[in-house]
């Protein structure tokens, strides 16, 4: 869990709230995930590697052009932060250029940010997302190359429940 404070700032009179005093979870942890394809039929590298909160394993996609991954947070939630997590062990080329999207469904999904380049290995990639993106559904997609793999080791989502 992680505790932000309220910051306010003043402008010519007016106060503009940035940020509200809200625990913000991983609303990701455990949650339902989907890949865009499998690096092989044994299932031993699941999405749900990507949400059990280790470092140490990690989820693996077959190779393709732009390869996602998509999780199904359950419930609508006030998105803050995204965070990405390369592989500790090695490859860490393999986590780039990646666009993360947010929506209500998984037809309709909005960008909440963009990662240009690549991370390292063990490498971390954080997404702040607008001000009041909510969503159902996150999904992490890399969009530059021809033959692509995506295997981060995590994915957090920072967030709060909304009705």
């Amino acid at each position: 869990m992680r505790r932000f404070f309220t910051f306010i700032f003043f402008c010519l009179g007016r106060a503009n709230v940035i940020l509200s005093n809200a625990d913000l979870n991983n609303v990701a942890y455990a949650k339902s995930v989907t890949l865009s394809s499998e690096y092989n039929t044994d299932r031993t590298y699941p999405g749900s590697k990507a949400v059990n909160g280790l470092l140490s394993d990690f989820a693996h996609t077959a190779h393709e052009k732009t390869p996602w991954l998509r999780i199904d947070l359950g419930a609508n939630y006030q998105i803050h932060e995204i965070e990405v997590f390369a592989r500790s062990d090695c490859c860490g080329n393999q986590l780039h250029d990646l666009d993360v999207r947010v929506g209500h469904t998984i037809n309709h999904l909005r960008l909440c940010g963009h990662f240009t380049g690549y991370t390292t290995v063990g490498g971390r990639i954080p997404v702040w997302c607008p001000q009041n993106t909510t969503g159902r559904y996150v999904q992490i997609q890399i969009v530059v190359g021809t033959s692509n793999v995506l295997s981060p080791a995590e994915v957090l989502v920072w967030g709060v429940h909304v009705n």
